[in-house]
């Protein structure tokens, strides 16, 4: 039935009414929530890396750690963390200086990547004392050729609603790496982080028990923060949580795309939101999101543009 039957028929029909229900039209049909190993099966490879975009030490940990671990450690695949911002802040210890502090984030980083089997890459960008994070000339030129060297299969990133500023302008750095390396086809994904849920997660990854007692033990890798706020009790609840919700998604809807009853033996979920630029839907909102910018500019950009050849030559 349209708009103007109803209108027709409606005692309380108000001018107005039309727009207020059309904001829901273009937003697409029910979300299937999709298993991100299906997703990651031919994304990931040994010249592909999964990389994880952490604004702070403890970020990835706290984000993705049973992820990581699963292709790090169990499946052998390269995994890369990426500390954008080293920082002295938010560490509780006023008898260090500035230098040794940020030495303290940076050891407590590492020694989370041994345990998850990450390759630990330490960015140190002018940024983080820059007034609302902005990248010098330097940090740019740095993004962009490590993401042409590295040219990751698929990249995490924090979310476009993200309440903490660093975390938003990582997502934008990702933007910039992803469109100045001109990466086409690497696949783009939003993790959860206590700064800003995901607005609409369309992907899962389940974990046992074993892996949640390595993220806890990544978690605890990062003392100086455990100190002011210990994530480990929080994470466990929000992920069995989630697999609560992935069970009675499984129920009621359709989880992977088909109708089944999950694994019984996971005991919790990291949940993600794959990114993808759909034009036939695209809402103003995402005007606001470097991510989605980047990826309409990249689809929507002539072969001949994107090719490495020539993007080398322009460079």
């Amino acid at each position: 039935m349209d708009s103007m039957n109803v209108a027709s028929r409606c005692t309380q029909w108000q001018p107005g009414f039309d727009d207020l229900l059309d904001t829901v039209k273009s937003t697409g049909s029910h979300g299937h929530l999709a298993d991100i190993r299906e997703i990651l099966r031919t994304a990931i490879g040994p010249d592909r890396p999964l990389v994880m975009l952490c604004p702070h030490a403890d970020d990835g940990a706290i984000t993705a750690a049973c992820l990581i671990h699963e292709y790090a450690i169990r499946r052998g695949l390269p995994v890369i963390e990426v500390l954008v911002f080293a920082g002295e802040r938010n560490v509780a210890a006023p008898w260090l200086n500035d230098k040794k502090k940020i030495t303290v984030r940076e050891a407590e980083f590492r020694l989370e990547c041994n345990v998850l089997g990450a390759e630990a890459v330490c960015w140190d960008l002018d940024a983080y004392r820059s007034p609302g994070y902005s990248p010098s000339a330097n940090d740019i030129d740095k993004i962009v050729e490590w993401f042409r060297t590295k040219k990751p299969g698929a990249v995490i990133v924090p979310p476009a609603t993200d309440a903490h500023l660093a975390h938003r302008m990582t997502r934008a750095l990702a933007a910039v790496g992803l469109l100045g390396a001109r990466l086409k086809d690497t696949l783009v994904f939003t993790g959860w982080t206590p700064w800003g849920p995901l607005p609409r997660p369309n992907a899962y990854f389940t974990y046992d028990g074993e892996a949640e007692r390595t993220k806890e033990w990544a978690i605890h890798c990062h003392a100086s923060q455990v100190l002011l706020t210990d994530y480990t009790q929080f994470c466990s609840h929000l992920g069995r949580a989630y697999a609560a919700l992935a069970r009675e998604w499984a129920e009621g809807h359709s989880l992977s795309g088909r109708a089944h009853r999950t694994d019984e033996r996971f005991v919790g979920v990291e949940l993600f939101q794959l990114e993808q630029y759909d034009p036939s839907r695209h809402l103003e909102a995402t005007e606001d999101d470097p991510i989605h910018r980047a990826l309409k500019m990249l689809q929507e950009a002539p072969a001949s543009e994107t090719s490495p050849e020539r993007f080398a030559a322009a460079v």
